[in-house]
């Protein structure tokens, strides 16, 4: 190992880099860095590129979990193991925030709790981390006692049922039946963006991925076309107000099917460092975010840190790029100290 990178034939390192561009993507769509210039430029970056971020960490996942027709049982639980961890830590990290913006004054405490706990994130960025672990469970599953097909199948219809409670919930309000059931549904769940219906279908697509899928040529065509078919679903959707959220489009898992073929593409060396980085730029931006806009109101300087939104994004982003950095450096220090 030298400077977080591994030498590796088998390493897929535009992975490795690309989940550094979609922590930031992430970044992004908490801080609208357009908002201030165009709204409608920031809803084609934050609302749809910025949607691929979080499907794509799901595939990454089932990519890794899978081999030989089935996602192996060691390394998922490994995988839930690490990944309760990392949510536990957390929810501690945040609690003092959560205390400060009156969480614990809430009506039915404690059913928001596990509500929040095991589906929607005890912070509004959180939800991640108990949607990959129910997910990978569902995805497990699922292919378990289906065929791969059958798996993608069943995952996909849990996924249309969550689009039809986030991008498309106008058309669902339209319908009563449809309607009642989801006004019961959001009374358990905030939103459908979840370990139920919107992880499961790219824990297995990712799997799939092990061993289908296409050549550089069709894979960057199809990416492109499908990028620019889910801008035109979204500015539809939104000009038309069908959306309650917008985190799920139809498009969105022929996107990624395309995308994540495209990653694949190249061999070489893997750069290992990039994977903790962009996890703990996932974790701690909303932390920054909530130190930058502090420090701003102190110095008075907020009409360009805070107001001007891309400036904001770019603090944002560069303070969590260098939190993850030293992080990452410190953890793999204590690493090499710890005996074995």
């Amino acid at each position: 190992m030298k400077n977080g990178l591994v030498d590796s034939k088998k390493a897929y390192p535009d992975i490795d880099v690309f989940r550094l561009v979609a922590a930031i993507l992430v970044v992004a769509i908490h801080t609208s860095p357009l908002t201030s210039y165009n709204g409608y430029a920031d809803f084609l970056l934050t609302r749809v590129v910025g949607r691929v971020a979080v499907p794509f960490f799901f595939m990454v996942t089932g990519f890794f979990l899978y081999k030989e027709e089935m996602i192996q049982k060691k390394k998922l639980l490994s995988f839930l193991k690490k990944t309760s961890r990392y949510y536990m830590g957390a929810m501690l990290l945040y609690l003092p925030i959560n205390w400060y913006s009156g969480y614990f004054n809430s009506e039915n405490l404690g059913n928001k709790i596990i509500r929040d706990v095991l589906l929607d994130g005890t912070m509004y960025h959180l939800w991640y981390l108990p949607a990959a672990i129910l997910g990978s469970i569902i995805a497990y599953y699922s292919l378990k006692y289906l065929s791969p097909r059958g798996a993608l199948l069943l995952t996909f219809v849990l996924y249309l049922l969550g689009v039809l409670g986030d991008s498309y919930y106008g058309l669902t309000k339209s319908i009563p039946v449809l309607n009642g059931i989801y006004n019961i549904l959001f009374q358990v769940m905030d939103y459908t963006r979840n370990g139920i219906f919107f992880a499961p279908v790219f824990f297995v697509l990712g799997a799939m991925l092990k061993k289908r899928r296409c050549e550089f040529r069709k894979s960057l065509i199809f990416t492109a076309v499908f990028l620019v078919l889910m801008a035109a679903e979204g500015t539809i959707l939104k000009g038309n107000s069908f959306m309650r959220h917008d985190s799920m489009y139809l498009l969105l898992v022929p996107l990624m099917y395309f995308l994540f073929s495209l990653l694949l593409q190249r061999r070489g060396t893997q750069k290992r460092g990039f994977r903790d980085i962009s996890l703990i730029i996932y974790i701690i931006h909303p932390l920054i975010i909530i130190l930058i806009r502090g420090a701003s109101k102190i110095a008075g300087i907020e009409k360009w840190t805070v107001y001007n939104s891309l400036l904001h994004f770019l603090l944002t982003a560069i303070f969590s790029f260098l939190a993850g950095l030293i992080i990452t450096n410190a953890l793999q220090k204590f690493r090499l100290k710890s005996p074995a």
